[in-house]
C-alpha cells in the first residue's frame, strides 16, 4: 500500500479544502510537525477514517461524529478523500461522517448521513454502500483497522501495543499477513469430520440402544437375566446381544405354535354353545309375545268405544275448519280499525307539533333580518382594516430600509474619509521622493535633466516609503470609488426617508398609529369577517328553515284529514265481517265462539287424527291373527334355561380370552424382536465398516488441532506456521534491536506456557544481557519498550515484504514515542528508519522532539490560525 494524496474538507481543525501530496515522500522519511493542538494527528485520523470510518486510535479515542470542523462554514461539506496504490492499481476512497449542516431551504439545521465511495482502477463498479466499501477496503489492504494500527499507522498511545499484544491478537494479524488461514481451515475441516464421525458413532450407538430397547423377554425364559444384561450393553457390544436374541426368538416361536392349536379347539366348543343359546332365546321370545297378545285382546272392547268417540270429534273439527276463514276476516278487520284509530291520533299530534315549529322558525328569521341591516357598515370597516394591514407592512419595510440606508451611508462616509486620507498621505510622500527617483535615473557622463551637469557627485536619496506612480494612481482610484459609493448611499438614504414619510401618512389615512401591529389588525379583520360570514349563513339557514316548517305543516294537515277518512272506512268493514262470522257459527250449530274454538284444530292435525284412528283399528285385527299363530307354535313346550347356557359360555370365553392374550403377547413380542433383529444386524455391519476410518480421522484431527490424547495443550498446525513466521519477525527485529541497544537486548518467542493446558504460541520474552535473565517484555522501561516496539514493527515489515504476501507494507506512520529516547539512541533509530525506507518505503513521523526537525529534511508543517489550521511542505 503506497499513499498518493490526501484531500480534507472541513475535517478536524482544517476549515477549507486541504490537499497533502505524498508522492514527494515516496521512499523517504518525512516529519509531521507543528505546535500542540494544531492538528498533526488529524492527518493520521483522516487516513484511518477514509479507510475504516474510524480515527487512528479507534472509536474509543474519537467518535466519527466529532470530525466536523468547528471553523467550517455552514455550506462547506465535510469529507476525506484518500488515494493510494495497491498492486499498481490506483484506489480512491472518499468518506463523509454524519454531521449537522444548515438547511438549504428555510432556517435551522439538518443531519447529513454518513457516506462512502470507493473507486478502484480496473473495477467496473463504483461502490457507494458503506458496508460494501468497508469490506472491499479490508480485502484490498489485507488488514482490519486494529491490525492496520499495529503495523502501518501506529497511533499515539498505541505504539507499545505492538510489543505487548497478546497471542490471540498476533494470531489474527498473522492470519491476514501470511495467509495462515489455509491451515486453520484444514484444522476446521478435520474438526468437522471428527465431529461428524463422533456424531455418526453416537447416532449408531443410540440407534442400537433404541433397537435393543424395542425387544422383550418373557419372565419364564430360563436365560432372562443374561438377556437383560446383554440388552443393557447393546450399544457397546451389539454382537453378543444378537446371539442371545436369536436363541430366545426360536424358543418363543415354538411356544406360540402350540398355543395356537389349543386356541382353535376352544373356539369350536364355544361356537356350539352359542348356537344352543340362540335357539333357546327364540323359543322363549315366542312364549313372551303370546302372553302379551292375550292381555291386549282383553282390552280391545274398551278401545272400540274410544274409537267411536274420536270419530265424532273429528267430524266436529271438520265443521270448525269451514268456519275458520270467517273468523280470520273478522280479526283482520278489527286490527285494521285499531290501526286507523292510532294513525289518526298520531296525525293530530304531528299537526300540532309542526304548527309550533313553523311559528318558531318565522320568529327566528325576523330577528336575523333585523341584524342584516348592519352589513354595509361592517363591510366598510373590513375594507378599512385590509387597507391598514397593507399600510402597516409598508411602514415596517420603510423603517427597515431607512435603517439599512443609514448604516450604508455611515459605512460609505467612513470609507471615503479613509480613502481621502490615504491618497493625501501617499501624494505627499510621492512628491517628497521625486528627487530621489530622478537621481536613480542619472548616469555618469549623461547630463542632468534639471541642471545639465554631466557629473553627479552627490545624488539625492529616495526615502524607503516613497510610493510609485502606480501606487499613487491606485490610491486615487480608490478615493474616487469611495466618493461615488458615498454619493450613492446619500441618495439612497434620502429616498428611504421620503418613503418612510409616505408610509407614515398612509397610516394616518387608515386611522392607525405607528405602534399598532399587523397581527392585531389581522385579528380584528378576522373577527369582523367571521361575524359577517356567520350572519349571512344564519340568515340563509333561517330562510330555509322557515320554508321547510311551512311545507311540513301543510303536509301534516293533509295527513290528518286522510287518517280520519281511513278510520271511518275501517269501522264499517269491521261491523260487516262480525255479522258474517255470527251467521257461520249458527249454521255450524255452535252456541258461541268459545264452543267453536274448543274443537278447532289445524288441517294437519285433523289428517293425523284420522290416520291414527284407521291404524288403531287395523292393529286390533292384526293382533287377533298373530295370537292364533303363536298359540300353535309353542303348544306343548316349556321355556328353555338360557342363563345356564350363558354361564357356561362365559367360562369358555374367559379361558379363550386368556389364551388369546398370551398368543397376542408372544406374537407382538416375536414380531418386534424380528424387526429389531434386522435393524441391529444392519447397524452392527455399519459400525464395523466405519470403525477403522473413524479412528484414523480422530487421530489426524488431534494431531493437526494440537490436542493430545491426554487433553494437554499442544501446538496446532496453524499455530506452528504462525510461530515459524513470528520467529522470522523476531529475527528481523533483533537485527534492528541490537543496533538500537548496542546488543543489550534480544527478543525471543516464549517456548512454554505457564501451564500445559494454555496456549501462548506468540508470546514474547526479552533477554537483558546486563543481567543475563529472560523476562517478559512488559517489564521494559518506556524508552526500552519504544526501541523494542520500533524494531518489532520494522521486522514485521521486512518479513512481510520478503514473503511477497498480498499485503504490501509500503508505508509506516508513527505518532510520537521518540521523546523517551536519548540523543544517541534517537540517532540510531533515525538511521534504522532511513535504511528501512531505502527508496521504497514511505515513513511518516509525528513528533515534538527538536532533534528530529534538525535531522529530517522533508517536513509537513501544521500551523494553527484563528480561522483553522493550515499545512505546508518544507524541504
Amino acid at each position: 500500500m503506497k499513499p498518493v494524496s490526501l484531500e480534507l474538507s472541513a475535517f478536524g481543525p482544517f476549515k477549507d479544502r486541504t490537499v497533502v501530496d505524498f508522492t514527494r515522500y515516496h521512499g523517504k522519511i518525512f516529519l509531521l510537525t507543528g505546535e500542540t493542538g494544531a492538528g498533526k494527528t488529524s492527518i493520521f485520523d483522516a487516513i484511518s477514517f477514509a479507510l475504516y470510518g474510524e480515527a487512528s486510535g479507534g472509536r474509543e479515542r474519537r467518535s466519527g461524529k466529532s470530525f466536523r470542523s468547528d471553523y467550517a462554514d455552514a455550506d462547506t461539506p465535510t469529507y476525506v478523500k484518500f488515494t493510494f496504490l495497491e498492486n499498481e492499481k490506483l484506489c480512491t476512497v472518499t468518506r463523509s461522517p454524519e454531521y449537522e449542516r444548515a438547511k438549504k431551504r428555510g432556517t435551522g439545521t439538518t443531519v447529513k448521513g454518513a457516506e462512502a465511495i470507493l473507486e478502484v482502477e480496473g473495477d467496473e463498479r463504483i461502490l457507494t454502500r458503506i458496508d460494501e466499501v468497508d469490506a472491499r477496503v479490508r480485502e484490498i489492504v489485507g488488514l482490519d483497522r486494529r491490525q492496520f494500527s499495529r503495523t502501518v499507522m501506529i497511533a499515539q498511545g498505541d505504539f507499545l501495543r505492538i510489543l505487548n499484544a497478546g497471542s490471540e491478537e498476533r494470531k489474527a494479524m498473522f492470519k491476514n499477513l501470511f495467509h495462515t488461514e489455509i491451515y486453520g481451515r484444514a484444522e476446521d475441516t478435520l474438526k468437522t469430520w471428527s465431529s461428524q464421525c463422533r456424531q455418526k458413532r453416537d447416532e449408531l450407538t443410540v440407534r442400537l440402544r433404541s433397537a435393543a430397547a424395542r425387544t422383550g423377554c418373557l419372565q419364564g425364559f430360563e436365560r432372562a437375566m443374561t438377556f437383560d444384561r446383554s440388552k443393557e450393553n447393546a450399544g457397546e457390544h451389539p454382537e453378543a446381544f444378537l446371539e442371545v436374541l436369536e436363541e430366545y426368538d426360536r424358543l418363543l416361536e415354538d411356544a406360540l405354535t402350540a398355543e395356537r392349536r389349543q386356541e382353535e379347539s376352544e373356539k369350536e366348543a364355544l361356537s356350539a354353545i352359542a348356537l344352543s343359546i340362540q335357539a333357546g332365546e327364540a323359543h322363549n321370545s315366542r312364549i313372551a309375545e303370546r302372553d302379551a297378545l292375550l292381555h291386549a285382546a282383553e282390552l280391545s272392547a274398551a278401545e272400540e268405544a274410544r274409537h267411536r268417540e274420536e270419530e265424532l270429534a273429528i267430524a266436529a273439527a271438520r265443521t270448525a275448519l269451514r268456519i275458520r276463514p270467517f273468523e280470520l276476516v273478522a280479526k283482520a278487520r278489527r286490527e285494521e280499525a285499531a290501526s286507523a284509530a292510532t294513525a289518526l291520533a298520531q296525525a293530530e299530534k304531528n299537526e300540532k307539533t309542526h304548527t309550533v315549529a313553523a311559528h318558531i322558525a318565522k320568529t327566528a328569521l325576523e330577528g336575523l333580518q333585523k341584524k342584516s341591516a348592519e352589513l354595509p357598515s361592517l363591510e366598510a370597516e373590513i375594507r378599512r382594516l385590509q387597507t391598514a394591514i397593507l399600510a402597516v407592512g409598508a411602514y415596517r419595510r420603510a423603517v427597515t430600509e431607512a435603517e439599512r440606508a443609514k448604516g450604508d451611508l455611515t459605512a460609505a462616509r467612513n470609507t471615503c474619509i479613509l480613502a481621502e486620507s490615504e491618497h493625501a498621505r501617499l501624494r505627499d510622500l510621492f512628491w517628497l521622493g521625486q528627487a530621489g527617483l530622478l537621481a536613480d535615473t542619472l548616469r555618469a557622463g549623461e547630463p542632468c535633466p534639471v541642471c545639465g551637469a554631466t557629473e553627479h557627485p552627490q545624488k539625492a536619496i529616495c526615502p524607503a516609503e516613497t510610493p510609485t506612480k502606480e501606487t499613487l494612481d491606485l490610491a486615487e482610484e480608490r478615493e474616487r470609488a469611495a466618493r461615488d459609493r458615498f454619493n450613492r448611499a446619500t441618495g439612497n438614504f434620502e429616498r428611504a426617508k421620503e418613503g418612510l414619510t409616505h408610509a407614515e401618512a398612509a397610516l394616518v389615512d387608515c386611522k392607525v398609529t405607528v405602534d399598532v401591529t399587523a397581527d392585531a389588525l389581522e385579528a380584528q379583520l378576522k373577527e369582523k369577517q367571521q361575524f359577517v360570514e356567520d350572519l349571512r349563513r344564519k340568515t340563509a339557514e333561517a330562510l330555509e328553515a322557515d320554508r321547510l316548517a311551512a311545507d311540513r305543516l301543510t303536509a301534516a294537515a293533509t295527513a290528518y284529514q286522510a287518517a280520519a277518512r281511513q278510520l271511518e272506512r275501517a269501522n264499517a268493514m269491521m261491523a260487516e265481517s262480525a255479522a258474517q262470522l255470527a251467521e257461520a257459527l249458527k249454521a255450524g250449530e255452535f252456541a258461541d265462539e268459545d264452543a267453536y274454538r274448543r274443537v278447532l284444530c289445524t288441517e294437519a292435525d285433523l289428517v293425523r287424527r284420522e290416520k291414527a284412528l284407521t291404524e288403531a283399528r287395523q292393529k286390533s285385527e292384526h293382533t287377533r291373527g298373530r295370537l292364533a299363530q303363536l298359540e300353535e307354535s309353542v303348544k306343548g313346550r316349556e321355556a328353555v334355561n338360557v342363563q345356564a347356557l350363558r354361564e357356561q359360555k362365559k367360562e369358555r370365553e374367559a379361558a379363550l380370552a386368556q389364551l388369546a392374550e398370551g398368543i397376542r403377547t408372544k406374537d407382538r413380542l416375536l414380531n418386534g424382536n424380528r424387526v429389531a433383529l434386522e435393524e441391529l444386524a444392519v447397524l452392527v455391519a455399519q459400525k464395523q465398516k466405519n470403525a477403522e476410518i473413524w479412528t484414523v480421522i480422530e487421530d489426524l484431527y488431534r494431531t493437526v488441532g494440537g490436542t493430545a490424547a491426554n487433553g494437554h495443550g499442544k501446538l496446532s498446525l496453524e499455530g506452528y506456521v504462525q510461530r515459524y513466521y513470528f520467529r522470522e519477525v523476531i529475527a528481523a527485529a533483533n537485527r534492528r534491536l541490537r543496533v538500537l541497544t548496542d546488543g543489550n537486548f534480544t527478543l525471543r518467542c516464549r517456548e512454554n506456557a505457564k501451564d500445559m493446558k494454555s496456549r501462548s504460541d506468540l508470546e514474547l520474552d526479552v533477554l537483558d544481557r546486563s543481567t543475563g535473565v529472560w523476562r517478559d517484555v512488559s517489564t521494559l522501561s518506556g524508552g526500552e519498550s519504544f526501541m523494542a516496539s520500533l524494531a518489532l514493527a520494522v521486522g514485521l515489515s521486512d518479513v512481510v515484504q520478503n514473503r511477497s504476501s498480498r499485503v504490501r507494507l509500503d508505508m509506516l506512520f508513527i505518532d510520537e514515542g521518540f521523546g523517551s529516547l536519548d540523543e544517541c539512541t534517537l540517532q540510531r533509530a533515525l538511521e534504522l528508519l532511513g535504511r528501512l525506507s531505502d527508496g521504497s518505503r514511505t515513513i511518516g513521523i509525528i513528533s515534538h522532539v527538536a532533534e528530529l526537525r534538525d535531522h529530517i529534511d522533508q517536513k509537513l508543517v501544521v500551523t494553527h490560525t484563528p480561522e483553522g489550521s493550515v499545512i505546508r511542505a518544507e524541504d
